[in-house]
């Protein structure tokens, strides 16, 4: 059902094609939002066709497409990003720089509002590129907000149907393993998740309406869990065990430094010594409860059977 709202406002978004932008675009859409959305040249990526929503062809970085983006907007929600890449000069070009400069072309046009999808790891930026990337990108938006009110929104672990990335883990759940990184604090660690649709309301909701201005926060479906209670809230979801499957330092750490070798040749390799960083960090954990009051397991089972 489509809502009439008259002189509706106009977001700009930048990631409107991803695992997390999809599901925006629908939150705003019904929420009577219009959409001017950012789409790299050629791209098949314009999978929604709705009136309310105008394509604008660019790059991030670029000054004539950010302008363009940024033209007759009242706010901007910029999600795009990246999460894997073969350099760290790459990480901060598009991660950094290019929020600096979206947030120097939205404030130069006019716009009320910025919101940044960031991620948890920017809490340690020490860990990795992408993490020092992030943190970085937040600063960049601070510098150049200008008059614009910003909102950072830092995200824990996403989780949700359509995420490419990790559709390979669940299939191990599926099997009742959950491989977990060991080492000392193998008992210990924890983590963060939040449900994409969870985070696609807090996105244009809250961080829309003016109660988040000003401020870097963070949401999860649930804000701390062990991974041995991960596996069983797992169990709980899909009926039947899953036991988290320990895997020795002695065994990941090589395999790390191969890909991170890999990666910047040949863009090839996910688990970097980076990202097993960021993985044996002992606390990703959100310390004010901000929970969303979804059902975890429901959404595990569905994401889990359905992947």
């Amino acid at each position: 059902m489509r809502i009439h709202v008259p002189n509706p406002k106009i977001i700009a978004l930048t990631g409107a094609t991803g695992f997390v932008g999809k599901i925006v675009v629908r939150e705003l859409l019904k929420k009577g939002y219009h959409i001017q959305a950012l789409v790299r040249p050629g791209s098949h990526g314009k999978t929604v066709q709705d009136d309310r929503i105008q394509w604008v062809e660019g790059t991030l970085g670029d000054l004539k497409s950010e302008t363009a983006l940024c033209k007759g907007v009242d706010m901007v929600i910029h999600m795009a990003g990246l999460v894997t890449t073969r350099t760290k000069a790459e990480y901060y070009r598009i991660n950094a720089d290019a929020v600096g400069s979206l947030a120097k072309a939205a404030n130069k046009a006019g716009v009320k509002r910025f919101v940044y999808l960031s991620s948890i790891t920017a809490q340690q930026p020490q860990l990795s590129d992408y993490a020092g990337s992030k943190r970085a990108g937040e600063g960049a938006l601070s510098r150049k907000l200008g008059r614009m009110k910003g909102v950072v929104m830092r995200a824990p672990a996403v989780f949700g149907l359509g995420d490419v990335v990790t559709a390979p883990f669940y299939g191990f759940i599926r099997k009742g393993r959950l491989p977990v990184p060991g080492g000392r604090a193998f008992k210990t660690r924890k983590i963060s998740l939040l449900y994409v649709d969870d985070l696609a309301e807090y996105l244009t909701g809250a961080c829309l309406d003016g109660s988040c201005d000003g401020r870097t926060v963070s949401i999860a479906t649930r804000p701390s869990l062990t991974w041995q209670e991960f596996a069983e809230e797992c169990s709980l979801a899909v009926g039947r065990p899953v036991k988290t499957l320990r895997l020795p330092l002695f065994v990941l750490y090589p395999i790390a430094a191969i890909n991170t070798v890999t990666k910047r040749v040949f863009g090839i390799g996910h688990l970097t010594l980076g990202k097993l960083r960021e993985f044996l960090y002992e606390d990703w954990s959100i310390d004010i409860d901000l929970s969303t009051g979804t059902d975890l397991q429901s959404v595990l089972r569905k994401t889990i059977l359905d992947a």
